[in-house]
Formats: structure tokens, C-alpha cells, sequence
């Protein structure tokens, strides 16, 4: 499919942060854009109506009609499932207008562009976000995908204002990429695409990158990956899909791979200026670290953007902050993750007492990683200063399936059980208890989970 040639394309599940970030991108290539999505309220609405994109709440095969002639419609990878029942996609199916997948639509721009891809289990979205941020302060202005609002944007992506040009530049010079000097000296004039490439249903395969940057790789979508191998099989063959100059950057631990440029980061520095504090994210910015020597931009402006970086939703935001009382939120659901949070925690608010509400995300997950979370939790429970408590777990319609196959799931209620830790059915219960518990003395009050557990702040207003 030729996008150039599209002029008017329908969106459904615009809300998404994925897809919502898709509609930008695609409005400032100069296509025509509408869309739909459910009635709640997302920060996403406040970025469509910033954006003047148009979208209906709810979904009706009247919506498409309405809009009739697009080129495409793109969907949500949720509403294309069978048990979604959604009539805009039937009805896109019944009229034979192209429809595509939003990770299949993204890859059509993608891999036009010079395309950097960052991947792995954890730190995906802040590093992405940062790498963006880092070439947005180096005057190479470049489209970027986050998968979570960056708070300096307002947003979650930004779209090159020469965006086309840039693409054209490129396909004129495709040949000279192999020539790392002249890469370098003409960075600014190729379409620089930085996204979040996640690996869920093997998404990223649809990717086809020059720079892939991989923060780690710890087992994860245990509903999708049946182990750790077809896990880490899933990156490999993403490795294979790297374009010229095909460069990989990683850790020193990871499979080499051969026709690459491979880049292994042979010691992390931890003392990079950065405004949240933990290992994990030195980790990460050691990463970006190894691509800024290749391509030889200045350490000074590379450390003074870290320093002034503001951050992005669900990543150790701080929701308020009084002399007693500090709310934080994480979108932390696996359990290294969950750990490195408690560590930055601890680093950032040290005289401070510490509640953590964790709500586990997904059946699948909880179950899967049951072992992992038991032992990360026994861990916190050593420090007295930390209290931890459980809420009801976040479910998904995509685990329906394999749930069924699980004789014996291991539940939020048997993880509480075995910690002897407080557990809540409800925000109402839970919100009870934490009044009760913080009328006195300095808390850290921290959500933890990719769900909705950050709502429990609304209750303590």
C-alpha cells in the first residue's frame, strides 16, 4: 500500500495512546483523519481536540458511513478480535476497504523513515521518550511514538515538520547509509522516526528498523509467549528485520548477532543527571549513551537535556506533594519492575514512611509469575519502614482463552495469603483504610500496576 496516495483515512479505537499518536503522525503527512472510540475520558481527548481530529463515542457502522470515501480504516489491534464484535470493522470487512492493523499502518510510515526501534520487557516508553527528547534539543527534529503522554509535549508522539522532504531525502540516498561518515554528516536531513516497539502478538515484527535499541529481556505476556525461549525467539528474528546501517545496541548479555553492527554497552555509568533516581534508568541511559558516541553529537547538550527531562505519565509521576503527604504513581506490573520502583523509592524519599498498592495486571501474568512476585514482595516486606497492599486484580479480555486451559490459577488473594499482606476487593474499602492510616506522620503513598489503581487517589481528595 502506497500511504502517500491515501487522502482521507478512519481511526477506530483513537483514544489509544498508540493509535492516537498514529492519527498525529498521519495529519501531518497531510491526510484527512476521523476516527472513534468508547465515551470514557482519556488525556488522549484533550490531544484530539488539540489536534482538530474529529471522532464519534461509540462505535456504528452509521460512523463509517458518514465518512465514506476512505482509504483505510485502522484499527486497534483489540477491536479486531473476533470477541470484540465491533460493527465498523464488520462493516469496513463487508465494503472491502482496506483495513489494517494500527501496528501494520504504523509500519507503513515506519519503514519509510530512518527508523529507530526501542524494545524490551521494561523502560521502553521513558527511554524512547528521552531519546527524543534528545534529538528534539539537538535540532534534529524527529517523529516520535511513546506509548504514555510525555509531559513536555503534552502528548505522546511529535511529528517532523519536513517530515515528507526528509523521506524523499532518503529513499534519493538509500545506498549511502552503509556509509557510517556520511550517515553522520547528514543525520538532520533524513526522516529520524523514534518509536516504542512493543513485542506483545509479536507487534514489532511489522518493523523493519536501522537502529534497534533493546533495554532487556525478562519473560513477559505469559498469555501470548508460551516460555522464556519463544520469548526471546521473538527478538531475535525482530533483529534480522534491521535495514542499513542495521545497527543493535544492548547490554553485553544479549546473543550477538552477526550482519550488524552490534553495540554492547560495556559498562553502565551510573552518574548520569537524571530527575528519578534508580539503577535501572542509568541502565537505560547508558543505552542512549553508546548511540550518541556512534553518532559523535555532543556529550554537554546530551546531559543537559537528560538533566532538564520532565518525564511521562505512569512513570514515577508525582501526583501531589505536600510537607506530610507525597501520592506517586508507577505503571510497574512485572516484578523486576516493581522492585526497581520500591529502589527509586527508597533513593528519592528516604525519611519518609512508604505504602505500596500494588494491583496485579492481568490473571495470566499474577499466575504465570506468581514465584517472581512472592519473592520480589518478601524482599520490601524486610524494610519496616514499607507497608504493602494488594488490590483486586485487573483483568483483560485477551486472556479469556488460555484461562480457561489453567486447572488451578493462582490468585491475587493466595499472593496476599502467603505475604500476609491486607487485601481489597475495592477503592472504596481500600481508600477507608488509608485514611486511617496516613492521618498521622510523613507517607509515601505509591499506585503500582498498569490497571487503573492510580483511582484510588480520586478517593482520598
Amino acid at each position: 500500500m502506497q500511504i502517500e496516495r491515501w487522502k482521507k483515512v478512519y481511526l477506530i479505537g483513537i483514544k489509544g495512546v498508540g493509535v492516537v499518536a498514529l492519527a498525529k503522525i498521519l495529519k501531518g503527512l497531510g491526510i484527512e483523519v476521523v476516527g472513534s472510540d468508547i465515551q470514557e475520558k482519556f488525556f488522549t481527548d484533550e490531544v484530539l481536540k488539540k489536534e482538530k481530529i474529529r471522532y464519534y463515542e461509540g462505535f456504528s457502522q452509521e460512523n463509517l458511513k458518514k465518512e465514506l470515501p476512505v482509504d483505510a480504516v485502522i484499527s486497534s489491534v483489540a477491536f479486531l478480535l473476533p470477541s470484540s464484535n465491533n460493527e465498523e470493522v464488520a462493516y469496513a470487512k463487508k465494503l472491502k476497504i482496506p483495513l489494517l492493523s494500527y501496528p501494520q499502518a504504523l509500519a507503513l510510515i515506519f519503514n519509510q523513515s530512518f527508523g529507530i526501534a526501542i524494545c524490551g520487557s521494561h523502560g521502553k516508553s521513558s527511554t524512547t521518550a528521552v531519546l527524543g527528547k534528545i534529538f528534539q534539543d539537538l535540532g534534529y527534529d524527529p517523529t516520535v511514538l511513546v506509548g504514555s503522554e510525555v509531559i513536555e509535549w503534552q502528548s505522546n508522539s511529535r511529528v517532523s515538520k519536513n517530515f515528507q522532504e526528509k523521506i524523499k531525502f532518503l529513499k534519493e540516498n538509500e545506498e549511502k547509509l552503509k556509509n557510517l561518515s556520511w550517515l553522520k554528516k547528514n543525520l538532520k536531513n533524513l526522516p529520524l522516526f523514534i518509536i516504542e516497539a512493543d513485542e506483545y502478538r509479536d507487534a514489532f515484527l511489522n518493523y523493519f528498523p536501522r537502529i534497534i535499541i533493546i533495554t532487556n529481556v525478562d519473560y513477559d505476556h505469559p498469555d501470548y509467549f508460551k516460555n522464556y525461549q519463544a520469548y526471546l525467539k521473538s527478538y531475535l528474528k525482530f533483529i534480522k528485520n534491521l535495514k542499513e546501517p542495521k545497527i543493535l545496541i544492548t547490554h553485553k548479555n544479549f546473543p550477538f548477532q552477526k550482519n550488524t553492527l552490534h553495540l554492547k554497552v560495556k559498562k553502565i555509568n551510573t552518574n548520569f543527571p537524571f530527575p528519578i533516581p534508580g539503577k535501572h534508568f542509568q541502565q537505560n541511559l547508558s543505552l542512549l549513551n553508546c548511540l550518541r558516541k556512534f553518532l559523535s553529537l555532543p556529550f554537554s547538550k546530551f546531559l543537559k537535556s537528560l538533566k532538564n527531562y520532565k518525564g511521562i505519565r505512569r512513570r514515577f509521576e508525582i501526583i501531589k506533594k505536600t510537607k506530610r503527604l507525597t501520592f506517586i504513581d508507577d505503571y510497574a506490573h512485572h516484578p523486576n519492575e516493581v522492585f526497581s520502583f520500591y529502589q527509586s523509592l527508597k533513593i528519592k524519599f528516604k525519611r519518609y514512611k512508604k505504602i505500596l498498592i500494588f494491583q496485579p495486571h492481568t490473571f495470566t501474568r499474577l499466575h504465570f509469575l506468581f514465584d517472581e512476585f512472592l519473592e520480589i514482595f518478601k524482599k520490601i516486606k524486610k524494610d519496616k519502614e514499607t507497608k504493602i497492599l494488594i488490590l483486586k486484580t485487573f483483568p483483560s479480555a485477551r486472556e479469556k482463552e488460555i484461562l480457561i486451559k489453567i486447572k488451578k490459577l493462582k490468585t491475587d488473594k493466595e499472593l496476599a495469603k502467603k505475604l500476609n499482606l491486607d487485601y481489597f476487593e475495592n477503592f472504596e474499602d481500600l481508600a477507608k483504610f488509608l485514611k486511617e492510616k496516613i492521618k498521622k506522620g510523613r507517607w509515601v503513598l505509591a499506585s503500582i500496576g498498569a490497571g487503573d489503581v492510580y483511582k484510588i487517589f480520586d478517593f482520598l481528595k
